[in-house]
């Protein structure tokens, strides 16, 4: 019990009782409980409902917490924001059918996901970033590219070289972070709102 209360930040409050702590808290409580015995598997559904957006940023803290210790977390929620933190692939159920009937990988914590975004157009875009190694370019238009490579720090730096050397003047460039929703989008073949 005493480690389940470390894992989920709840050892000060074991003489408090449940109807006293936050709703926060009291959603921490109902992991502890659910965790106590270790189990391989947690599901948890719309985990985040109801939380202020600290008490949601804490639950993320400890989700990844939990699947970096070898916990599988099935999470059902409408609301894709609140798990782009810890979800790597996801599942999406249309009129009580697997769209794509398989789950999506989402993330790779490895090749993550990128956005580009340039001052001026360029047509050649695309072709530029394909050329380079190890990009595979998702989408690109005249003036932004979604694509995955390296989470090597000198190989990103060494890619926004090319880009400036080659002549393109880029105006952001960072992680993505909808991947989710573009995962989602994708698959039930609608464009973004």
């Amino acid at each position: 019990m005493e480690k389940a209360a470390g894992r989920v930040g709840l050892l000060d409050r074991l003489e408090t009782k449940a109807g006293e702590l936050s709703r926060g808290l009291r959603q921490r409580l109902a992991i502890g409980q659910t965790i106590v015995h270790e189990p391989k598997v947690l599901l948890l559904d719309e985990p985040a409902a109801g939380l202020d957006p600290q008490a949601r940023r804490d639950l993320s803290v400890l989700l990844l917490a939990l699947k970096d210790a070898g916990m599988t977390l099935v999470v059902s929620s409408h609301i894709l924001a609140e798990l782009e933190d810890y979800c790597s692939e996801m599942i999406i159920i249309e009129d009580g059918l697997i769209v794509g009937g398989k789950a999506v990988k989402v993330r790779d914590v490895e090749r993550p996901r990128y956005m580009l975004e340039i001052a001026a157009a360029r047509s050649d875009l695309r072709e530029f970033l394909a050329g380079r190694a190890g990009v595979d370019v998702i989408e690109a238009d005249d003036y932004h590219a979604l694509f995955t490579h390296t989470k090597n720090a000198l190989a990103r730096a060494k890619l926004i070289r090319d880009l400036v050397t080659a002549g393109f003047e880029v105006s952001s460039f960072g992680e993505s972070t909808k991947a989710l929703e573009d995962a989602y989008f994708r698959e039930v073949g609608q464009g973004k709102p």
